[in-house]
């Protein structure tokens, strides 16, 4: 466990360097969590994966164990602090990997840093919902704190047969999002609300890995496959049975999926 002042801010970061043995180096992994959750999220990814360089992860602002920080956010901001957080642990290559808002940093991480080797976006979208629909859940959280939008939020998160079968797991994650603090949660809400990457993506020339749960109701398959069409080289996939936090619910899964695209164009 480790604390990084980046930008004004400290954050935690974990950083995760278990090579393995006579393997030449390669790029490390860099995962980015989704909103009101934390690097937590990654767990059984990252046991499944078997990644064979350095693996860091990290709180956003305002999320976990990191410093709420200056407001407001935007996605921009939130890429600088990724990037600042590669420099602080001297990473000179990397694949990026989000799920849901940290699929929005991680696209804009691709476009902007020249470390970025390949992306894989999870959960994700260049645009995630709507103006209306933020404003709308910021007035909630403002007059009710964040514990106000934890009913229609768990549903969206996990689908029902996950639900279903890991009760305690949706109790606990219901925990992290209702301690999440209000000014981060709502400081990640405005910065959601003014994101749309659309116009950019079309520039990304590096190999992406998008994909999308087919039970996800907050980014859609649709949205995901709208997603890979604007990225020159990426590829779509669906995960089966799975909802938005499919890191979650399909650890070993998802795992396999980025294991696949990893070796394909030997980036780690």
């Amino acid at each position: 466990m480790s604390f990084v002042r980046a930008l004004g801010s400290v954050h935690f970061a974990e950083l995760l360097d278990a090579p393995r043995v006579g393997a030449a180096p390669g790029p490390a992994l860099l995962l980015v969590h989704s909103l009101a959750t934390s690097h937590r999220i990654w767990d059984g990814f990252i046991a499944a994966l078997g990644w064979r360089g350095p693996v860091l992860r990290y709180d956003l602002r305002g999320h976990g164990l990191s410093e709420i920080g200056e407001c407001p956010y935007s996605v921009a901001s939130l890429q600088r602090d990724a990037s600042a957080l590669l420099d602080a642990h001297g990473i000179e290559s990397v694949v990026v990997c989000g799920l849901s808002v940290g699929g929005l940093i991680a696209q804009e991480l691709a476009l902007s840093e020249p470390r970025v080797r390949g992306a894989v976006l999870c959960g994700t979208a260049s645009r995630i919902g709507t103006l209306e629909g933020w404003q709308s859940r910021v007035a909630m959280v403002r007059a009710g704190g964040v514990a106000a939008v934890s009913e229609a939020v768990l549903p969206r998160w996990f689908g029902a047969p996950f639900r279903a079968s890991h009760p305690d797991v949706v109790r606990g994650y219901r925990c992290l999002l209702e301690r999440t603090p209000a000014d981060g949660y709502v400081a990640m809400l405005e910065a959601l609300a003014g994101a749309d990457l659309s116009a950019r993506l079309p520039s990304l020339r590096m190999p992406a890995l998008v994909v999308s749960g087919e039970l996800d109701e907050v980014t859609t398959p649709a949205d995901g496959r709208a997603l890979a069409e604007r990225i020159p080289a990426a590829r779509f996939e669906l995960l089966a049975g799975a909802s938005h936090l499919l890191s979650v619910e399909k650890p070993r899964e998802l795992a396999a999926l980025v294991r696949a695209f990893v070796e394909e164009h030997s980036l780690g």
